[in-house]
């Protein structure tokens, strides 16, 4: 676990002081449809709802009806990606552009200007075609492109068929965005404040952060987190603790995620001044990403491109987890480690000031 929280603050620290590329997201996402627009963002999407549930419990509110408690912490969630994730393969129908026709029919062997070449061109122009759809996803390394495999065919034009072979197109506009990430990482501020009948409220929060390329970071999520230790006569030998949340995310004007999570969780907390406290925690969540975009297809209408708004909502995998952690209290400093087992796997760290 040490090493992927080191690799997650190094993570942090490239995502948040750097761009990704010179051409922006909304620009890659104009160039695909809907089909291959969710296929090449689908690896953030439970990304972004494993992160927004991760890392809400560290510390157990107190058995006590009627207390103070007060803690600021600043927390930082990194969900891991597997290999297989950097690349995509699909497919669908799509519109190709007169330069693309040029290459398919060029590889046919047809030249450019004679009647073959020109008729087959007017037969092609404006039509889907069945194609497949490979190259990497938004995780992807940015020297990848999307390939378009034109499986070959026969084209009838001018009252006769010709062959038109298979073809591989290279879309050099589409490439991998976040250039082979191994993690996607998010970071909040957490107020946590109680304690009223074994209840803490706790609120996160992340201002406005500008992403070059990518658009504005925005983050808010509150939650409740309950001891019912509170309600029995005698203490127990566990701390026990539910918790509920409920968080939204957005990136820039392109992506909306909502995400809940219950959980219950257990620790044990040895020492008195210094002391740490191991936990875990089994939890159900859910995340729903909505994805929104312009996309520009080559089809034209009365000679003018088709453009067409795009939005649809993707769910996270994650739908229950086991968190492992382990908090470390110094006085009014705590800092702790979780990792959660799950679909996404995901880890957390904070720290934290209180009393």
């Amino acid at each position: 676990m040490s090493k992927r929280l080191l690799s997650l603050i190094l993570i942090l620290g490239l995502v948040f002081s750097s761009s990704f590329k010179a051409q922006s997201l909304d620009e890659t996402l104009s160039k695909l449809s809907s089909t291959v627009g969710s296929a090449y963002v689908k690896p953030v999407i439970s990304a972004f709802g494993s992160n927004l549930n991760s890392g809400w419990v560290s510390q157990f509110p107190s058995q006590t009806k009627l207390g103070f408690h007060l803690d600021l912490k600043i927390v930082a969630m990194g969900s891991f990606f597997a290999d297989d994730a950097k690349n995509f393969s699909t497919s669908g129908q799509f519109y190709f552009d007169n330069s693309q026709i040029d290459a398919i029919l060029n590889g046919s062997g047809y030249a450019d200007g004679t009647p073959q070449y020109n008729a087959i061109l007017a037969a092609m122009q404006n039509r889907a075609f069945d194609v497949n759809f490979s190259g990497p996803t938004i995780i992807g390394k940015k020297s990848d492109f999307l390939k378009i495999t034109f499986p070959g065919q026969t084209i009838t034009a001018s009252g006769q068929s010709y062959t038109v072979n298979s073809k591989i197109i290279d879309v050099t506009q589409v490439q991998g965005f976040l250039d082979g990430i191994p993690a996607f990482p998010t970071a909040a501020a957490q107020l946590t404040v109680g304690t009223v009948f074994g209840t803490n409220v706790a609120i996160r929060y992340l201002p406005d952060i500008d992403i070059k390329d990518m658009g504005k970071f925005k983050y808010f999520g509150a939650g409740i987190i309950h001891n019912p230790g509170v309600w029995f006569p005698n203490p127990l030998p566990l701390d026990l603790t539910v918790g509920f949340f409920t968080q939204k995310l957005t990136v820039g004007d392109i992506f909306e995620s909502k995400a809940t999570q219950m959980g219950i969780y257990a620790s044990k907390t040895f020492g008195f001044i210094i002391s740490v406290t191991p936990y875990v925690g089994l939890t159900t969540e859910t995340s729903k990403t909505t994805v929104s975009y312009d996309y520009l297809s080559n089809q034209t209408l009365n000679g003018v491109p088709v453009k067409a708004h795009i939005s649809m909502e993707m769910e996270g995998e994650n739908k229950s987890s086991a968190v492992v952690g382990l908090n470390i209290h110094l006085g009014i400093v705590n800092i702790n480690a979780d990792y959660k087992m799950a679909k996404t796997k995901t880890a957390s760290a904070g720290i934290s000031f209180g009393f």
